[in-house]
C-alpha cells in the first residue's frame, strides 16, 4: 500500500514551505550574530553553530521527492540521504551541548571563557559523530537489500529494506540524547527552585529578626532614662537638709556629677539614637539587598524556565511524530499512514525555525538595542541632511 499522487504532492508542498520558513529563521540567526557582538553569548554561539547544520538539513528537505523521482541510484538521491542522516540528528546533539553548558554553569561554576574553550569539542562531537554512519552508508550495498540510501516515502534516506538502521543509528541515539537533555533541565530547574525557596525563607526570617531588634532598642532606651531620673532624686535629698555643712564650693563640686550625669544621659541618648539609626540603616540595606537577590534569582529562574520549556517543546514537536511514524513503519512495513507521514514532513524541516524562535527569545534585548541604534542613526542622518538643506537655502 502506497500513498496516492495527491497525497505525495501535499507532503512535498508542506516540506518545501516549512523548509523555506526554517531557512528564513536560520538567516536571522546568522545575520544578527555576525552583525553585532551583543548576540555572541555562549548560548547564542551554540545556536549559531547549530544553524549551519539546520541550513544543510533544509537544503535536503527542500529537494523533497525530487531525488526519489530521479531514481534511488541517482547522485541527487544519494546526496539527499547523506545530508539528512548527517545533519538532522546533529540538531539534537547541539541541544544537548546547550544543556551541558547549563549544567557546567550551575554545578561547576564555569565562566564564559571556559565555556568558549569547549566549543571546538562541541563542533567535533555534534558534526563528527553523525558524519561517521552517514559517510559509511555510501559504501554498503548487498544483493538482497541494495544500497542503504534509497526511497523513504518523504524523501531519499535510509531505504525500507534497511529500516532497522533508522531506529538503531538515528532515532535511538536521538532519543537517548533527548532523555539526557531533559534530565539536565529538570535537575537544574529543581535546584533553582530550591535555592529560590531558601532565599525567600531567609528574607522573611531576617525581616522578623530586624523588627525584634528594633523593639529591644526602644526598651533599652526607656530603661536608661528611668535610671537617670533615679540619680536626680538621689542627689536632691542631701541638699534639702541643713545637718550636713556643705559650702558653696563643695556644693558646686557635688553638683557637677549630677549635672554631668544629666548631660551624659543626653549624650548617651543621642549616641543610642545614632547607633539605632545606623543599625536600622544597615538592617534595611541588608533586607533590600536580600530582596533584590531574591528578585534577581526569580528573574533568572524564569529566564531559565522559559529557555528550557522552549527547547523541550521544540524537541517534542520535532521528534515525537516522526518517531511514531518510524515505529509504525517498522511494525507494519507493508502499510503507509498518510497522517503520520504528513506530520513528519511538517515538523522535521522546522528545526531551524524552532532554534530561531529560541534565539530571538533569549536575545530580544540585543534585538531591541540594535533596532534602537539603527533608528537613532537614521534620525541623526535626517537631521544632518535637514541642516545642510537649510544652509543651502539661506540667502547669501
Amino acid at each position: 500500500m502506497s500513498l496516492s499522487r495527491s497525497q505525495l504532492q501535499a507532503i512535498s508542498i508542506t516540506e518545501r514551505v516549512c523548509s523555506a520558513v526554517s531557512l528564513l529563521g536560520t538567516f536571522i540567526i546568522v545575520i544578527s550574530f555576525l552583525s553585532s557582538s551583543s548576540f555572541r553569548k555562549p548560548i547564542n554561539r551554540l545556536v549559531f553553530y547549530a544553524s549551519w547544520g539546520n541550513m544543510m538539513a533544509n537544503v535536503a528537505t527542500l529537494m523533497s521527492q525530487s531525488g526519489v523521482r530521479l531514481g534511488t541510484a541517482s547522485s541527487l538521491c544519494q546526496f539527499q540521504g547523506f545530508l539528512i542522516q548527517w545533519f538532522m540528528p546533529a540538531d539534537a546533539l547541539w541541544t544537548f551541548a546547550m544543556a551541558c553548558n547549563v549544567w557546567l554553569t550551575f554545578f561547576h561554576k564555569y565562566d564564559s571563557e571556559q565555556l568558549r574553550r569547549l566549543e571546538v569539542k562541541y563542533l567535533v562531537a555534534c558534526y563528527g559523530l553523525p558524519f561517521i554512519p552517514a559517510f559509511v552508508y555510501f559504501f554498503i550495498e548487498t544483493k538482497t537489500r541494495g544500497k542503504i540510501y534509497g526511497a523513504a516515502t518523504l524523501w531519499c534516506w535510509v531505504s525500507t529494506p534497511w529500516d532497522f538502521l533508522r531506529i538503531a543509528l538515528f532515532y535511538g541515539p536521538v532519543w537517548l540524547i533527548m532523555c539526557l537533555t531533559i534530565f539536565i533541565y529538570v535537575r537544574t530547574g529543581s535546584v533553582i527552585y530550591q535555592k529560590r525557596q531558601q532565599l525567600n525563607r531567609a528574607g522573611n526570617t531576617d525581616s522578623s529578626s530586624t523588627t525584634a531588634s528594633l523593639k529591644n532598642i526602644q526598651l533599652s532606651k526607656v530603661t536608661e532614662f528611668s535610671i537617670t531620673r533615679e540619680i536626680v532624686h538621689t542627689v536632691q535629698v542631701p541638699l534639702e537638709g541643713n545637718e550636713d555643712p556643705i559650702s558653696t564650693k563643695s556644693l558646686h563640686t557635688f553638683y557637677c556629677p549630677y549635672s554631668v550625669t544629666i548631660q551624659a544621659g543626653s549624650d548617651l541618648k543621642d549616641s543610642e539614637k545614632t547607633a539605632e539609626q545606623s543599625y536600622v540603616h544597615d538592617q534595611v540595606s541588608a533586607g533590600i539587598q536580600r530582596r533584590a537577590t531574591v528578585l534577581e534569582t526569580n528573574s533568572a529562574a524564569w529566564a531559565y524556565s522559559k529557555y528550557a520549556i522552549l527547547f523541550f517543546i521544540a524537541l517534542l514537536i520535532t521528534w515525537v511524530p516522526s518517531t511514531a511514524n518510524r515505529v509504525y513503519s517498522l511494525v507494519l512495513p507493508h502499510k503507509v499512514d498518510f497522517e503520520l507521514n504528513y506530520i513528519s514532513g511538517l515538523v522535521l524541516p522546522l528545526q531551524g525555525f524552532w532554534n530561531s524562535i529560541i534565539y530571538v527569545s533569549i536575545s530580544w534585548p540585543a534585538f531591541e538595542e540594535l533596532l534602537f541604534s539603527n533608528r537613532k542613526v537614521g534620525v541623526q542622518a535626517r537631521d544632518q541632511a535637514g541642516s545642510i538643506e537649510s544652509e543651502r537655502e539661506r540667502p547669501q
